[in-house]
Order: C-alpha cells, then structure tokens, then sequence
C-alpha cells in the first residue's frame, strides 16, 4: 500500500513538473516572439574619428547601448533633413560714403592782356581772375610754357584776382591759367595775344 501511494505521488509530481515545463517553454515562446529585432539599415559615414565606435549589446527585449570599456565613443554629428541645403546669411553691405562735392570747378574771366590783343612789347602784367562755388586756393599762370609768380588777392567772396608782372618780346605769345579751389577742383583758360612796337 505505501508502494502505490508512492507511485501516486512520484507521477503526480512527475506530471506537475511537465506542466511547469510546458508552461514555462509557452511563454518563452510568447517573450521570443515578442521580441523579435526590427531590421535595421546600417551606413558607413565617411566621418574619420580618432577613436574606435563603441558596439551595441542587444540584451533581452529591448537594444541598450553598451560602451566597451577604454572605448571613448565619437562625438555627435549635425544631421540635416535630405533636400534641404543650408543657405548662407549673407553679411549685410556696408556702403562707404562718398562725399559728394557740391556745385562746380572754377573757372577763369577777365584774361589780360585780352585775347587777341595787341600790345606793346616791354614791362607788362598778365592776369586773370578765377571764381567759382568754393574758395580759390591757388592761380596759376604761364607765359609761352613758363610759370610766372603769381601774387594772388581776393576780390569778392567768389573771385580771386591772380597776376604777375614780366617782361614781353615782341612776337606772337601764349598765356596759360589755371585755377584751384578748396575742394581740390581745377579750371583753366589759354589765350594768345601779339607784342609788337
């Protein structure tokens, strides 16, 4: 009798432990079937690091990254959407200002001796008058391609008196003034006239 109930005991335990077995074997199965991996597409990027890229240990259900012990993992790279090219802010332009000179270069009047005149030869002042919109700073003056000093004095606000005294041979001559004024413009006239007895 102690023999039966024995058996009795050994096969019920026998079938508990294959219950459990088969229990235990379903859900592993479920949990497998669960967590079966999505495939992943894997690139090579072109980026050279200095140091080796740490690995991924799947462990379990879900994917953990992992470092490898003496592995410095590289640094993280800017991404951008395809399609989309990264424009540039142009600096802004700086424009350099220009002064601008109002109104106009000098000019000469009153030339002396007269254009086309006819004159003694002997002591003689040649002069000629610059004005303009700006103070005269200079007149100069030169007879038949030689400069003459010229003395200079102001006649009004605008007009500038230059002349020189010299002495003239008979002949044909030539006269040439130029005329400056404080903002770096330039004027000129050139006349002939004839000394003759």
């Amino acid at each position: 009798m102690v023999g039966i109930v024995g058996i009795l005991l050994l096969g019920s335990l026998a079938w508990s432990a294959v219950g459990a077995l088969f229990n235990a074997l379903g859900d592993a199965g479920a949990l497998v079937g669960a967590a079966r991996a999505t495939p992943v597409r894997l690139t090579s990027s072109a980026v050279a690091t200095p140091t080796a890229t740490p690995l991924l240990v799947v462990v379990g259900v879900g994917a953990t990254s992992v470092p490898l012990p003496g592995v410095t993992p590289p640094p993280a790279v800017a991404t951008s959407t395809p399609g989309l090219a990264a424009t540039p802010t142009p600096a802004p332009a700086v424009a350099t200002a220009t002064p601008e000179i109002a109104g106009r270069a000098p000019w000469i009047l009153l030339p002396q001796p007269a254009p086309g005149a006819r004159v003694a030869p002997g002591s003689m002042t040649i002069e000629a008058r610059g004005r303009g919109d700006a103070a005269i700073t200079s007149i100069r003056l030169e007879l038949d391609g030689a400069p003459l000093p010229v003395a200079i004095e102001q006649r009004s606000e605008s007009t500038w008196r230059g002349f020189a005294t010299t002495q003239v041979t008979p002949g044909q001559h030539a006269v040439r003034a130029t005329v400056i004024d404080d903002q770096g413009r330039t004027g000129g006239y050139r006349w002939t006239f004839e000394a003759a007895p």
